[in-house]
């Protein structure tokens, strides 16, 4: 080992700290939602470009085209070059004012701008308040429900002003990293014709397309495209007896989120989301095991009409009969007693609170003073329906006609009365309405917050380790219903709980419902893998796919035994151990996997959220959240040269040494290439690979390739090659044979 420079590796911590959620987070608005002031947003783009865009024949056309973005508050200006511009929404394209999709990652991979891939201009063509769709996010946010951030902004396309739009955060793995503290999930995006029918227990039978699209389209993990989890949710929803009903679909969704949804839907009469079987989003939390209901596309609200229904005057209990078809998930909840009770209490809780005239019409006033010189300027906006600055300025109080049959005010007025006097009587049980879990080796912290119509009067903590005699703890819970409970040990045990709460009334009710809650204790074992080479700083080792010379991270196989990498992490921040999810993907025994820290995940699977400090830093392997992120291997390591990389002598087992001759992919035991070639005898990379496939062998030597398909059937072969094109071949593990005899694993992404 150098003298000089060397590595250390430690077993990580004394204490390793992570939290698993049962709230969501509520991300600060920041520069790009900051609604104190209308910032102006400026789209540079090629004259001949925005024509092709705004051509009738385009309209439906998703092509996105360069542009430049330019972002100016009182206080900033910012300017992002080479993002996708094009239109958006559906009835909007066909508007005189229109909406616009920017995208900053469309033409520059992983580039963002503060933390955004993309934002939705929305023009608002059917409000003339230009305020409804904002004040529903807003709603939705008092009330805890994840939703989007929302801000006005002036807009401005190669300097002539198209118009005051509303700024909607978009909804993709950045947002549920935000509310979720985690983006591995399952996120898909509901779209007409999403009624939640139970169609079968086949999950591919909800991947049917329907208007060149599906209905339930799957935004994350689509290379797996496994709807497994949203047909078990969809079946839950299929029970009918009664008890069985709560039992399953508490299992699997966060049912008290929904009610909260769904009370803020019938106040705001939102009838083109979930109750025109449209508009909403679900995301299948891997930290909780459940759905979440996510609210989307809001401007159908507050009064707009198109159906001849009076909607402030709209029943409560049985809204989904104002359509011609079933809503089971709307309906069945209903139905409960207790459901129904938890509704009317959020209900409640939501008008008092914010949902009233007091609270609103202030907000309103303040919105509209502050809009309302950039709506004077909008001639967009007059060219839809013929409204002018004053129908602006009037519909905040009184209807303006055809489909704006109410005010704002107005109708929040009358829905407020209404809903008052349909409100029924409830009884709530007492529920656990927040739980946060914070472990280490020594202790598990629970943070419980409950929630009831009145007081809890009991609450106990039923719990189990391991084989253990089941033991009770009596909480002792603050004047807000909260309490802290810590639990001491450190065995590897599996923790059986739950939570039986009791009310002042004697009502009571057990969290989780139906069953136990389960808590790996300590660490079990871990994979036998090994960080086994990186190098910090590459100028010319070795190429990426896009031949990009970038930090990398060599993963290796030291078991007898192949190794599925699922839920693993590489983090290079020892308070974040799941700093970035390694991909699905089978480790072969001596095999090597390459992960490029270039801090570019746009760039596929292989590229971490992270790059190298080659001045030295932390960097660790660690396993899933269900062992508690065990470490697996982690070390620190100090400076180090650009081209030079640490690798692990004697291959996989030895201490870190320096070395100016890396050994990308392949055994770190020998000396010079012509030992590294007798012992390799080739050398196959990028694997995996998207496109190009390079084989190394004797200098200057071409082979007789033929690539296998994971059966061994023959799918292709080449004569006197040394590098192989794979874009047209399918996404999957391949076999590569070389020179008639020598067999390589690679996989195609």
């Amino acid at each position: 080992m150098n003298p000089l420079k060397f590595i250390l590796t430690f077993l990580l911590f004394f204490f390793l700290h992570f939290s698993i959620l049962a709230q969501y987070s509520f991300p600060e608005n920041g520069l790009v939602f900051d609604d104190s002031e209308v910032p102006r947003v400026d789209i540079l783009i090629d004259d001949a470009s925005l024509q092709e865009i705004l051509a009738w024949e385009n309209l439906q056309n998703n092509e996105e085209y360069p542009a430049t973005f330019i972002f100016t508050t009182s206080t900033s200006k910012d300017t992002v070059e080479n993002i996708g511009f094009r239109l958006r929404g559906n009835t909007s394209r066909t508007a005189a004012k229109k909406s616009f999709k920017v995208s900053f990652n469309s033409f520059i991979k992983g580039q963002k701008f503060e933390g955004l891939e993309k934002l939705n201009l929305n023009g608002e063509h059917n409000d003339p308040s230009i305020i409804r769709s904002k004040l529903c996010w807003d709603l939705f946010r008092w009330a805890g429900v994840p939703g989007a951030r929302s801000n006005h902004v002036a807009l401005y396309i190669n300097n002539e002003y198209r118009g005051l739009y509303i700024n909607v955060e978009h909804i993709d793995e950045e947002f549920v990293q935000k509310r979720f503290s985690n983006d591995s999930g399952n996120l898909y995006k509901c779209l007409y014709p999403a009624d939640l029918q139970y169609k079968g227990d086949n999950p591919d039978v909800y991947k049917e397309v329907i208007y060149d699209r599906r209905a339930y389209d799957l935004k994350t993990n689509t290379e797996q495209n496994d709807y497994s989890d949203l047909a078990t949710f969809i079946k839950a929803i299929s029970f009918n007896s009664g008890s069985a009903f709560e039992c399953e679909l508490e299992r699997v969704f966060d049912v008290d989120n929904y009610l909260k949804v769904l009370a803020i839907d019938i106040l705001t009469s939102n009838w083109d989301g979930q109750l025109n079987k449209n508009n909403f989003y679900l995301y299948n939390n891997p930290c909780t095991g459940k759905f979440t209901f996510i609210p989307y596309d809001l401007d159908n609200t507050l009064g707009i009409d198109w159906f001849g229904v009076d909607w402030p005057n709209t029943t409560l209990y049985n809204w989904y009969s104002y359509t011609w078809d079933d809503r089971p998930l709307m309906e069945k909840v209903l139905a409960r007693p207790e459901y129904r009770n938890r509704f009317s209490f959020y209900m409640r809780e939501i008008i008092d609170n914010y949902f009233n005239p007091d609270y609103l019409n202030p907000y309103l006033s303040e919105k509209k003073n502050l809009i309302a010189s950039f709506r004077d300027d909008d001639t967009y906006a007059e060219e839809d329906y013929g409204w002018n600055f004053v129908d602006f300025l009037n519909s905040y109080e009184n209807a303006l006609g055809e489909h704006v049959k109410y005010g704002l005010e107005e109708y929040i007025g009358q829905r407020v009365v209404s809903a008052n006097n349909l409100l029924t009587a409830y009884n709530v049980a007492p529920t656990v309405q927040h739980l946060a879990i914070d472990w280490s080796p020594q202790e598990v912290i629970f943070n419980i917050q409950t929630q009831d119509d009145g007081f809890v009067n009991e609450a106990i903590f039923h719990y189990q380790v391991g084989t253990n005699d089941w033991q009770e703890e009596v909480l002792q819970l603050n004047a807000d219903g909260s309490t802290v409970f810590t639990l001491n040990t450190n065995e590897t045990a599996l923790l059986t709980y739950y939570i039986s709460l009791t009310d002042d009334e004697g009502k009571q009710k057990d969290h989780p419902l139906c069953q136990d809650a389960t808590l790996q204790l300590g660490y079990l074992p871990s994979p036998d893998l090994v960080i086994n080479e990186f190098m910090a700083s590459n100028s010319q080792t070795q190429s990426d796919e896009f031949g990009e010379y970038e930090d990398w991270i060599e993963i290796y196989n030291a078991s007898n035994n192949p190794i599925p990498m699922r839920g693993l992490y590489l983090s290079d921040d020892a308070d974040e151990a799941d700093k970035w999810q390694l991909p699905f993907y089978t480790l072969y025994p001596g095999e090597y996997l390459i992960v490029w820290a270039d801090n570019d995940t746009e760039q596929g699977d292989y590229h971490s959220n992270f790059r190298l400090d080659k001045d030295g830093e932390f960097l660790g392997l660690f396993d899933s959240k269900h062992n508690n992120l065990a470490p697996i291997d982690t070390l620190t390591f100090s400076a180090i040269d650009t081209d030079e990389s640490y690798a692990r002598m004697p291959n996989g087992s030895g201490d870190f040494e320096l070395t100016t001759s890396p050994t990308f992919g392949i055994n770190n035991n020998p000396v010079n290439t012509e030992q590294v070639l007798v012992d390799t005898k080739f050398l196959v990379y990028p694997n995996p690979t998207n496109s190009i496939l390079n084989i190394r062998g004797e200098e200057n030597k071409s082979f007789d390739l033929e690539v296998l398909d994971a059966r061994g059937n023959l799918v292709f072969k080449q004569k006197n090659k040394n590098q192989i094109q794979l874009s047209s071949l399918p996404k999957g593990v391949y076999f590569l044979k070389i020179e008639g005899n020598w067999m390589k694993r690679f996989v195609k992404l």
